[in-house]
């Protein structure tokens, strides 16, 4: 017999029309403190596949124009799957129910206008007993939308009381995106097969039997998530939570990249990091944008919590001088390992347990 759990919302939760989809990101689950339960983290998206309007229509043919292609490269599948994302409309106010197991829960905050939604709910140790692979690696569960809210399917991934998390960045620190060239990191986003950064995958896997469970930060957009998805598996990255930004394309995007900001990336760390005390964190990233300095004012705030900082130095922007300077004043008592070669911090996870 299947329970809905009416905490969430009041009973006015609609089916959604014809055409509307759902997409349930990656998302983590935690132990609460002070209480016997689990919360269970969820994000997703919803939105609709409608006929593209002249907005849309005009902006896929500056993004073609921009990207100098030919029409059989704007018709290949690469391509189309990539700019997918940028081109379904979202729906806002949506309120969506998550089913695990036999159980129902209603989600309170309704769909932004980016279709994007976040909510919580909590679950007993028993209610998590036969219910997805609960092993030592990367332990999750499986949760799954409502079949009237457009039906998707997501994994939850549970970060016990305590334990090691790793919290990496996406762009140039385990994929090749060339963020410091605009012309570039376009072409790698939207024309190429995603390339690894050799020898990130086996350290990151190294990591994972050793108990590390993995959190992917990064300001790459929403709107690639399933290629990103893709991405990790194909490459054999360890799997773990999801956590992007939302953009928005305009005829500016030819110039830079335009947020839309919702909560930094040292927000959505810090909070990570606050809700699991018990746990240890290493922090990943690369010099070509601000993972150093982000990370640094993390290790000022939770010193006792990130074990170590770890940077793939980029000859385009190296971590020299007066930043590297600058860096080692903030950061106190959390070491900073600076590497160019994976296989230079393989081992560190195993030393930071032995350290905990």
């Amino acid at each position: 017999m299947s329970t809905t759990h009416d905490a969430m919302v009041p009973e006015n939760v609609n089916r959604f029309q014809p055409g509307f989809q759902t997409v349930l990101f990656s998302s983590y689950a935690y132990r609460h403190p002070s209480k016997p339960i689990w919360r269970v983290q969820i994000q997703g998206q919803v939105y609709s596949e409608r006929p593209l309007p002249f907005s849309k229509r005009f902006l896929l043919k500056g993004l073609v124009r921009a990207l100098k292609l030919t029409p059989e490269q704007a018709q290949s599948p690469l391509f189309q799957s990539r700019v997918n994302g940028f081109l379904a409309t979202p729906e806002a106010g949506k309120r969506l129910r998550i089913q695990h197991g036999a159980d129902i829960y209603r989600v309170r905050q309704r769909s932004r206008r980016s279709g994007l939604f976040q909510g919580r709910f909590d679950l007993s140790d028993d209610a998590l007993s036969g219910h997805g692979p609960m092993g030592e690696r990367q332990p999750s569960i499986s949760i799954y939308s409502s079949p009237d809210c457009g039906e998707a399917a997501g994994t939850v991934y549970l970060a016990g009381h305590s334990g090691i998390s790793v919290i990496s960045d996406i762009d140039d620190t385990i994929k090749m995106t060339d963020v410091t060239s605009r012309s570039r990191m376009l072409a790698r986003t939207f024309l190429e097969d995603f390339e690894p950064v050799e020898g990130m995958a086996q350290v990151f896997q190294y990591w994972s039997e050793q108990g590390g469970l993995f959190h992917y930060v990064s300001s790459s957009p929403w709107q690639i998530y399933r290629p990103l998805e893709e991405f990790l598996t194909s490459h054999a990255f360890p799997s773990g939570s999801m956590h992007l930004k939302w953009f928005r394309l305009r005829d500016e995007i030819f110039k830079r990249w335009r947020i839309i900001r919702r909560k930094s990336k040292a927000g959505v760390i810090a909070t990570m990091i606050k809700r699991m005390p018990y746990r240890k964190f290493l922090l990943v990233g690369d010099s070509g944008e601000r993972d150093p300095e982000i990370y640094a004012k993390l290790a000022r705030r939770f010193p006792e919590q990130i074990s170590g900082i770890y940077i793939r130095d980029l000859q385009e922007r190296p971590i020299d001088g007066k930043r590297h300077d600058r860096l080692i004043k903030r950061l106190d008592s959390v070491p900073l390992t600076l590497f160019c070669e994976p296989i230079e911090i393989a081992d560190s996870l195993e030393r930071a347990k032995k350290l905990s």
